[in-house]
């Protein structure tokens, strides 16, 4: 199943919202290819040499580039061209949601009262609050806005939006997130033969449902805090015959019994979590798992402590402009110690790199197994 499928609960846009979607994607391929590919230039050729000039030396943090790069003509084009571009592609999709948006509510509702899996709300569940108060990817409204019962719109935002933002950033569309961590499953933990999964943190759920498809004997369970994206997680997941179980539930405080899984995932949602929060999660997920069971954290690959200034101030962009709160606190966590922390030995530890299947990029990942 590649990228980004076609299911029923993803509106048609009319031919000019799609012609709107097709421009704002080539303005982001743009951006990226022919802009941001040149600031390391940049920074080489004019922030730089006025840093050594001002100071005697070479920057040596984030904050000492960030002297000379945010007064820099170029790079003030670049940010304000890469800003205008997410928020142009937001209201490009905006389009077509909103005209679809009692369509969508009609569709949530009938797949519920014929549903192969489950969904389970609790209102007491609220997120941390940058989770309810920050625009997370400038989505509009954010993660947890909530128009009633039946609303699915977050969830539609998340997926549509974020469809157009991967293919703007260059990610290959042959494998889906899911898929890239069961590849790293079946190589790395070939005997393992799952009956009951989580993923934590799962938005939309297009990361979980291949889960079902890899593992149909299993059965699949997704958490997460936002109650929209999770009634459009199960709709979409319900649309595409697939049954899986979701609730309204905290990654660091799941309340599942103990040792009731075989296999704990989650997928882009370190960089959304506090250290605290990502540290409970590794406690959970040894909780969590029966012995043997696996578990593996995907998410962007952003370490800092394997670069210099210049990309440890690049990368932080996203931080305040994209509206990335822990942006920079997950680019410098230490997964492998929280793993190891939270109960698994150091020997049954995996942390690094694993490429997407078409070698678009590479995915940082951090795994550990349960003793048996």
């Amino acid at each position: 199943m590649a990228r980004n499928p076609r299911h029923s609960m993803l509106p048609t846009p009319s031919h000019d919202e799609a012609a709107r979607q097709q421009f704002v994607l080539g303005l982001k391929d743009h951006i990226r290819d022919h802009v941001r590919a040149h600031m390391g230039a940049v920074y080489e050729q004019r922030g730089k040499p006025r840093f050594e000039k001002q100071h005697g030396h070479a920057p040596k943090t984030a904050q000492d580039v960030g002297t000379v790069m945010w007064d820099d003509p170029l790079f003030q084009t670049f940010s304000r061209l890469h800003r205008s571009g997410q928020e142009m592609m937001w209201d490009a999709v905006a389009d077509t949601l909103y005209r679809t948006q009692h369509d969508l509510s009609d569709k949530f509702r009938g797949f519920a009262s014929k549903a192969k899996g489950s969904l389970t709300l609790d209102a007491d569940v609220t997120g941390a609050r940058p989770m309810r108060e920050v625009d997370i990817h400038l989505q509009p409204g954010g993660y947890m806005t909530d128009y009633g019962t039946d609303d699915v719109m977050a969830g539609a935002f998340y997926e549509y939006g974020g469809n157009l933002y991967a293919m703007g950033r260059g990610v290959g569309m042959a494998e889906s997130k899911g898929e890239v961590v069961i590849r790293f499953i079946k190589e790395r933990y070939p005997d393992l033969k799952p009956t009951r999964i989580l993923d934590i943190g799962c938005s939309a759920g297009s990361a979980t449902v291949p889960y079902v498809r890899a593992f149909p004997d299993a059965e699949v369970h997704g958490i997460d805090v936002a109650p929209a994206i999770l009634r459009y997680a199960h709709a979409r997941a319900e649309a595409m015959g697939a049954a899986v179980h979701y609730s309204q539930r905290d990654a660091a405080n799941t309340k599942f019994p103990d040792e009731s899984f075989d296999l704990v995932l989650s997928h882009n949602a370190m960089h959304e979590f506090s250290a605290k929060i990502t540290e409970g999660m590794m406690k959970e997920s040894y909780r969590l798992l029966k012995p043997g069971g696996v578990t593996v954290h995907l998410d962007v690959n952003i370490r800092f402590d394997e670069y210099d200034a210049w990309y440890k101030f690049y990368r932080g962009w996203d931080q305040i402009h994209n509206n990335e709160p822990y942006w920079s606190v997950y680019a410098t966590n230490d997964c492998g110690r929280m793993l190891k922390d939270a109960g698994f030995p150091d020997a049954a530890v995996w942390v690094g790199k694993f490429r997407q299947l078409d070698n678009s990029l590479s995915w940082h990942i951090a795994a550990a197994r349960k003793p048996a």
